[in-house]
């Protein structure tokens, strides 16, 4: 891409998802924050206690457990990919050794002061109302601006750690293995993981499937804004009879922990905080 002189990828480029099948296993590879989601059926004979900490991870479940079960046979969203933007405190800290500033546009506008000690979010699994993410910048000019971390493309982000590097992630296809969506951030803005393996798993069919997401999807976006983002999809319906592997998916849960991001201060979403796009 930055050798072809007909590609104008200084200030410009892409997020990249993609999904490989090969010997029984799936190999998710992803750069920037286009998103994998699995539909996972839990084992009829598995306790609720253990689905529990395959959802939300082994260091969350002594404090959650109490609020909330689930049922044995419950169809559960997994993440397969981690967003990489400067929400993540890793790639926060990534991106200022590399020499970027990570700010909202509100802060480096001047309009609300400089704050690192915010509350946490998982991405997966909230919602972010304020529509003012964190973005990269140079340390003293008003660009790249990007909200995510890692892109193709995007020359002058790569100097202050925008890179191209994907986080890959492997995992047994089993019979729990229902459904699996690949989509760009636009269609997880306002819906939640669970909330978009629910609106599948209503379906007869991936491509009714596909439908109705980018409906939810829109309707969502026209709530909340007089705009949408990008919002494309594929929905795959799975069927294997290799048995659950129980232990590899609370594995991957834990690691998945790691997709959240800090949440400033609640203000409506709108104005200056939505000039750029994300």
């Amino acid at each position: 891409m930055h050798d072809d002189k007909a590609v104008k990828d200084s200030l410009s480029g892409t997020t990249a998802i993609s999904v490989g099948f090969h010997a029984g296993r799936i190999t998710v590879s992803n750069v920037g924050d286009s998103r994998c989601v699995l539909g996972y059926r839990t084992e009829n004979d598995s306790t609720p206690m253990e689905e529990e900490k395959k959802e939300i991870g082994e260091e969350d479940f002594l404090s959650q457990s109490k609020n909330r079960k689930l049922s044995p046979g419950e169809l559960i969203a997994i993440p397969l990919s981690e967003d990489q933007t400067p929400y993540r405190i890793d790639e926060r800290e990534r991106l200022k050794k590399s020499g970027a500033r990570v700010m909202t546009i509100d802060q480096i506008d001047g309009l609300v002061p400089m704050d690192e000690n915010r509350g946490v979010l998982d991405l997966g699994e909230d919602i972010d109302e304020e529509g003012d993410p964190p973005r990269v910048w140079c340390q003293d000019h008003k660009y790249p601006g990007t909200a995510f971390s890692r892109s193709l493309g995007d020359t002058v982000g790569e100097d202050i750690g925008v890179t191209a590097e994907p986080e890959i992630i492997t995992k047994e296809i089993t019979k729990g293995d229902e459904i699996l969506v690949i989509a760009s951030d636009g269609i997880f803005e306002f819906l939640t993981n669970q909330r978009v393996i629910d609106i599948c798993s209503e379906c007869d069919n991936p491509q009714q499937a596909c439908a109705n997401l980018l409906q939810a999807s829109y309707e969502q976006w026209l709530h909340y804004e007089l705009r949408t983002d990008d919002i494309t999809c594929i929905v795959l319906f799975l069927k294997n009879g290799k048995p659950n592997d129980d232990e590899a998916v609370k594995k991957l849960m834990a690691i998945n922990q790691r997709v959240k991001k800090v949440q400033a201060s609640k203000k409506p979403r709108g104005g200056s905080m939505r000039q750029l796009e994300e």
